[in-house]
């Protein structure tokens, strides 16, 4: 029997029920466990980082490099599991605990609050993987999909992303999202930003605004990192370049794990067209073609923000991410029901080489797409049977 456009909205609209009522379901469930998971996440995170700072100010020399594993674990739940998840509003409504609200946490990572939840929970989730609107797509000048214009510096951006980029890449977000990546390219590419999403300066910032706002976001880690406990370490006893060195390396550790996580579920084709945002049914269908998941156990997960269930994170970004497992099973249940596409990784190595499979792809010019017939919006309902 052939679709009708009447037909066509209704399923659309099953869709998006069927999707909300998981998002109320859970919504209503929200309760004592959810402060209890956080506040217990963050008694970790703090009892990682005295056994780390420990470690590294009490052991000599190179050994001082056992309490790095520890520094790493801290920075990173505070910045993925922790940070990120608590911007995206997901402990708002608990009264008990306003320190995990999102308006007024402060983040123990190189990034200003505010730019990132008007670029990522504004635009980047809402957008996801739009020509043009999708910021994420990009993350500073990657050729991600065959429409951006090709130039000198794509050949390239595979061993710059991964030598120089990545171990550096919390720095980076605030030249997303402040604009300072509209003016490199500007600057350096022959288009410009053709093919790039750029900043919504909605605020009127000007361009000392954001340069201060970075340097207050990067200074309240280097200043902790690189300058109060190291000198602890010397005024102590201990050695100042050793505690130095060991922060470092944990600080590159965490920039690396946490890239690599990011970008090994965000780079994937195909590109969505915008007129989803029209549909709430169509924009569930378009998180699902936009995101991919992939498999670990549930201490990983913790580790990686949750963020191996990208999937459910971009259907409900301001549910608690230790749901996600659970809803899993509910979403997986919808997709095969109405023949909606699931992606997902047999592991975190999969997702990466097939993340870099795209850059490096795309790093040539005549790079053709390969999911893009895929699109089951782009192809109409007929794929959504």
């Amino acid at each position: 029997m052939p679709h009708t456009e009447d037909s066509s909205e209704k399923r659309f609209e099953e869709i998006h029920q069927a999707f909300e009522s998981i998002k109320q379901k859970h919504r209503d469930d929200l309760g004592e466990k959810d402060v209890r998971y956080i506040k217990k996440i963050r008694r970790y995170s703090r009892i990682f980082e005295v056994i780390g700072r420990g470690l590294i100010w009490a052991l000599p020399g190179p050994f001082a490099v056992i309490g790095v594993p520890f520094l790493f674990l801290h920075r990173n739940l505070e910045a993925i599991e922790i940070g990120h998840n608590v911007l995206h509003g997901q402990y708002d409504t608990f009264e008990s605990i306003p320190q995990f609200h999102s308006r007024k946490f402060r983040w123990k990572a190189p990034m200003d609050e505010a730019a990132w939840r008007q670029e990522h929970n504004g635009i980047h989730h809402v957008h996801t993987n739009v020509y043009e609107k999708d910021p994420d797509l990009n993350h500073g000048f990657l050729r991600t999909n065959s429409k951006i214009p090709h130039n000198k510096w794509h050949w390239f951006q595979v061993p710059i992303y991964l030598l120089f980029v990545y171990p550096t890449m919390l720095y980076n977000f605030d030249a997303q999202n402040l604009g300072n990546n509209d003016k490199f390219r500007e600057r350096r590419f022959p288009l410009g930003n053709k093919g790039y999403a750029t900043f919504e300066n909605t605020e009127a910032l000007s361009d000392d605004d954001r340069k201060k706002r970075h340097q207050r976001a990067v200074w309240r880690v280097w200043v902790k990192e690189y300058a109060l406990f190291p000198l602890l370490a010397l005024v102590t006893g201990y050695g100042f370049f050793k505690v130095f060195l060991a922060n470092l390396l944990a600080d590159v550790l965490n920039n690396y794990w946490i890239a690599l996580t990011i970008q090994a579920t965000h780079l994937t084709e195909p590109l969505q067209p915008e007129e989803a945002l029209k549909n709430k049914g169509k924009w569930y269908i378009s998180q699902l073609d936009s995101s991919v998941n992939f498999k670990g156990n549930r201490w990983q997960s913790i580790l990686w923000g949750h963020l191996n269930y990208q999937v459910e994170h971009h259907l409900f970004p301001d549910i608690p991410s230790h749901r996600y497992p659970e809803i899993a099973i509910e979403v997986q249940a919808i997709c095969e029901k109405y023949d909606l596409p699931y992606k997902s990784n047999k592991n975190w190595w999969q997702a990466i080489r097939n993340y870099i499979g795209i850059l490096w792809r795309f790093s040539f010019k005549d790079a053709k797409p390969t999911t893009e017939d895929r699109c089951y919006l782009n192809q109409g309902v007929e794929n959504v049977k």
